[in-house]
């Protein structure tokens, strides 16, 4: 798989290892507590007025291995969205997912484990978990390197990682909250798609009738049924224009 990384793309990794190692220094060896009040902290965000921290956490990483893992999928997976969306739409997206993550770990940590009010949540994991779904419904016919070994389908691979989450928010015990999270990411990435889909076939839809009207249709004459699904077509994806993709 040949990595291009985008513009923004490249300013999110550099700003996540920066943030690290000032987060790192400042905590370890000054005594700070940048992890508290940046990472999402749900006592901090719901009573202490820290709202910054539904955005924050994304920045924020437990160690260095932690900061690769979720530094390399982003390399891997997110530059190919902000070339098909562009920059606009991929940081709407990208944050939408980040902040739908955080929002679903603080309902879980009041319905479930009030005890964890001051367990911060950090990591891009979120938002790079619903760029993962939006990979494997923009470019399914890709191939991606499960558990860094195994070939699969991109269609494939997020569906099974779907599943080893949520086995890890069922098994995990508090440790769970994080993946449940994870699949937060992915479960708003898909809606976030869902819901463009359905802007664009009303769009088309729109400007199809608005010149001229409808053509009536002789009688005997079988009708053209239109089928909205969140399947991308992905033949010959790299040959066509970005907008020419449609959901069908």
């Amino acid at each position: 798989m040949q990595l291009r990384l985008s513009p923004t793309v490249k300013i999110l990794l550099i700003v996540s290892f920066v943030v690290f190692l000032v987060q790192q220094s400042i905590d370890q060896f000054m005594g700070g507590h940048l992890l508290q009040f940046f990472g999402l902290v749900p006592r901090g965000f719901m009573l202490e007025g820290r709202v910054w921290q539904i955005v924050t956490y994304a920045f924020i990483h437990a160690d260095p291995l932690h900061l690769i893992l979720n530094m390399m999928m982003l390399a891997f997976v997110a530059s190919d969205l902000e070339f098909h969306w562009g920059r606009k739409r991929f940081l709407q997206f990208y944050f939408f997912c980040a902040v739908a993550a955080g929002l679903l770990y603080l309902m879980l940590q009041l319905w479930i484990d009030r005890g964890g009010m001051d367990t911060p949540m950090v990591g891009a994991s979120g938002a790079i978990y619903g760029c993962l779904m939006a990979y494997g419904l923009l470019f399914g016919e890709r191939v991606l390197l499960f558990m860094m070994l195994f070939p699969m389908k991109a269609k494939h691979f997020i569906w099974v990682l779907a599943g080893v989450e949520f086995l890890s928010t069922v098994f995990s015990g508090r440790g769970g909250l994080s993946s449940a999270a994870h699949i937060g990411g992915m479960l708003a990435g898909l809606g976030y798609l869902w819901v463009q889909s359905r802007i664009l076939a009303a769009r088309r839809n729109s400007e199809g009738r608005g010149g001229g009207g409808k053509k009536p249709r002789r009688f005997g004459t079988p009708s053209k049924k239109k089928h909205l699904k969140l399947v991308i077509d992905n033949k010959d994806e790299d040959d066509r224009d970005p907008e020419d993709r449609t959901w069908h």
